[in-house]
């Protein structure tokens, strides 16, 4: 019996394992993952290995259901931050989020951007609606501003997942997980030290009206087919905390039969 059952983990291995590669691989290059599961406090813990831990900064953002499990709503006068960090500042990168405005409010509609004003340059990467149009804009600076519009309307009271990648010569723009735009900047993006701002940036007056959910970034460029998985299955799947620890759990088991 003893036989038979260690015949079948190198399957349950193989199978489980294999089910996992998709979302582990997807991972690779994560610097910070924020789910906004909390539910209450004010705090917005980072899923990943990095520990880029973000607070309620400003005003009162409201824990909400998101479009996997909890959100945050910001009601344009809110800010979320995470402290400066060196794993932030970044040559390549993909900044992905979800979002749910329901108009155009009169002001840039930050989801997310790490950026400073002076020393060091303005923007290393960030997500916006349009102030006149609610398209997404996306930008960053080196030395002035490299920034740019997407085609799709994303002000409408709907969920969408807006994506930006960024890796020489490439800057482009996902929504819903195709391509909106694409420009070639073709420079290295200024990294400033300063907060990495979420739904809200004070020193740029950049307010979200709406609600935020699986905000995300990577040190690389994600491709298309990554970025619809993350669109199709969430971050939280993506990260297989769950699925890796019964993989150990039951290997242990298996191992203790013997």
């Amino acid at each position: 019996m003893k036989t038979c059952m260690f015949c079948l983990v190198p399957v349950f291995l193989l199978t489980t394992m294999g089910s996992m590669a998709s979302g582990a691989d997807i991972m690779d290059g994560v610097v910070g993952v924020w789910l906004f599961d909390e539910g209450s406090g004010k705090k917005v813990g980072d899923s990943s290995d990095n520990k880029l831990h973000a607070k309620f900064d400003q005003g009162k953002p409201k824990w909400v259901k998101g479009k996997f499990g909890g959100g945050l709503e910001f009601d344009g006068e809110s800010q979320v931050t995470v402290p400066d960090n060196k794993l932030m500042h970044l040559k390549s990168f993909t900044l992905t989020a979800w979002m749910n405005s329901p108009k155009i409010s009169g002001k840039w509609q930050i989801l997310a951007s790490k950026e400073n004003r002076g020393v060091g340059g303005n923007r290393n990467y960030g997500l916006f609606a349009h102030i006149n149009t609610g398209v997404m804009h996306y930008s960053f600076t080196t030395g002035g501003w490299k920034s740019f519009d997407g085609k799709t309307v994303v002000t409408d009271g709907k969920w969408h997942h807006i994506t930006t990648t960024y890796e020489r010569p490439d800057f482009t723009l996902y929504i819903d997980g195709k391509v909106d735009a694409q420009v070639k900047p073709d420079t290295d993006p200024d990294m400033p030290e300063n907060k990495f701002f979420i739904g809200g940036c004070n020193i740029g007056d950049y307010w979200m009206t709406g609600t935020l959910d699986d905000i995300a970034v990577f040190n690389r460029v994600l491709s298309e087919k990554e970025i619809n998985q993350l669109m199709k299955d969430g971050l939280k799947i993506s990260l297989d905390v769950e699925t890796k620890e019964k993989l150990v759990t039951t290997w242990g088991r298996l191992k203790q039969v013997n």
